[in-house]
């Protein structure tokens, strides 16, 4: 039987280790905002001296290690937290600045790697190695990469610190592939956050090892047909060979934004619905406005875009309603009935809420801004019809009356019809379609001398018709 006296004495040397937890956490709190400014200066060097450097498509993201991860990790590892002060527990931490440097596939990793050994080549006791440009950024170059983790997997994973005066901020440094980041992901929530899952079960660690070896095997596959986009094709038309090369990778993406966002549905609603018809048509807005054009600007596009995904998967809840935080602004008449016509739909449709919802998610700008460029896109788009060309010779404000009469019917079609097709590819090319048909009779009346006034209201009826099918 344990004596009260040293149940009191367990009692309280659990109240000290608290305590002295405490003392860290209030540490790490005043020192929070510190590693923030670290993790955004070290990104900044490395997007700037580092990734310009490199031949292919690099990225860094950082996080700041939570108070709660700091306090369960404190715990958890069985710090020695009484005999080390605040300051010292907290330089142990490696982790508390987490740095990652993602490449697009598996092989890019060592490549990443080998770049930072070739750049960060000066040394003053052969362990840390810096750039020459900024010696306060140290990397741990000295131990064997990638290093074999305890679940069997291998990781680049290099120790690090920051001169912040005398003091040393430690930091640590990975380099992942899509599919490893994904992974990574898997294996925290999973494992490290549901205590239910224990992997000294062979079943559930023969489970892991297939899904990380399926993942390496996409990883291939996608790098194999990232190589054969970027190869030249001398049998064929190097333009067609490209447009085919673009659109492939733009459908990829595409059905990559589908997968994930229909999972949210089944996850969050229940049900499924087919809009892989909106998916592509804002994959294909994105492409255009961004004048994506080269393989290594879709692969630029690709990081972006599945970096966007992996965000929303955590924050998007579908059925909240999309909601403005300001008025909005439009040049004209026909963006200001098309946007007027999206507010009003977004809350009361579901494909319609979807389609923005998605569009919102994906940019990296408020979504009043975001509406305010798609419907100008949108108008512009339309206006693009190489018909319009036979026009030019017209006085210019006859031509302008045209225009507007004919985007008025358009608007008013889709105000009408309230169909999200016609913010699609089959909706669009409907549009074209009727343009392709309405104008060469328009500019045949107008060269006989006939008004656009005397012709107006047959001719947009005829118009109206056409794209209304």
């Amino acid at each position: 039987m344990i004596k009260a006296g040293h149940d009191r004495g367990e009692i309280t040397l659990d109240l000290e280790i608290f305590e002295c937890i405490s003392e860290v956490l209030e540490e790490y709190e005043a020192k929070k905002d510190i590693y923030k400014l670290i993790a955004e200066e070290v990104k900044d060097f490395f997007e700037k001296s580092v990734f310009s450097e490199s031949r292919y498509e690099l990225s860094l993201i950082y996080r700041i290690k939570s108070a709660a991860s700091i306090r369960e990790k404190l715990i958890r590892n069985n710090y020695e937290v009484q005999k080390n002060g605040a300051d010292k527990l907290l330089a142990r931490m490696q982790d508390i600045i987490g740095l990652r440097i993602e490449c697009k596939f598996i092989e890019e990793e060592k490549y990443a790697y080998d770049l930072l050994r070739q750049l960060f080549h000066k040394t003053e006791d052969r362990i840390y190695y810096y750039m020459p440009s900024m010696p306060r950024i140290r990397l741990k170059l000295s131990e064997k990469q990638p290093q074999l983790q305890k679940n069997g997997f291998e990781i680049y994973k290099i120790d690090g610190y920051f001169m912040m005066g005398k003091e040393a901020v430690s930091f640590e440094l990975q380099i992942k592939a899509l599919v490893n980041s994904f992974w990574s992901e898997i294996e925290h929530r999973v494992v490290y956050k549901n205590r239910d899952y224990m992997l000294s079960d062979t079943f559930v660690t023969d489970l892991f090892t297939s899904i990380k070896e399926s993942l390496n095997t996409l990883d291939s596959q996608l790098y194999l047909l990232y190589k054969r986009f970027r190869q030249d094709s001398a049998a064929r038309d190097e333009a067609v060979v490209e447009r085919q090369r673009e659109r492939s990778v733009e459908i990829f993406i595409a059905n990559m934004v589908y997968e994930t966002f229909d999972q949210l549905i089944l996850e969050q609603l229940g049900f499924s619905i087919d809009f892989k018809a909106s998916c592509d048509a804002i994959i294909r807005y994105f492409m255009e406005r961004e004048h994506v054009n080269e393989m290594e600007d879709y692969g630029r596009m690709m990081m972006h875009i599945f970096n966007r995904l992996d965000q929303a998967k955590d924050r998007l809840q579908l059925v909240e309603q999309i909601f403005f935080d300001r008025e909005l602004h439009y040049p004209d008449a026909f963006t200001q009935a098309l946007g007027e016509l999206i507010r009003q739909m977004i809350n009361q449709n579901f494909r319609w809420h979807l389609y923005f919802a998605i569009l919102f998610a994906m940019e990296d700008k408020p979504k009043e801004t975001a509406l305010e460029e798609f419907v100008i896109f949108y108008k512009n788009a339309i206006l693009e019809n190489r018909m319009l060309l036979g026009f030019e010779e017209l006085d210019e404000v006859e031509e302008q009356r045209i225009l507007s009469d004919l985007l008025q019917s358009i608007a008013g079609v889709l105000q009408k019809q309230k169909k999200i097709e016609f913010l699609c590819a089959e909706g669009m090319k409907q549009i074209h379609k009727g343009l392709n048909y309405i104008l060469p009779v328009i500019r045949d009346e107008l060269s006989h001398g006939i008004t656009w006034e005397a012709c107006k209201a047959e001719y947009m009826e005829k118009f109206i018709n056409r794209i209304s099918r």
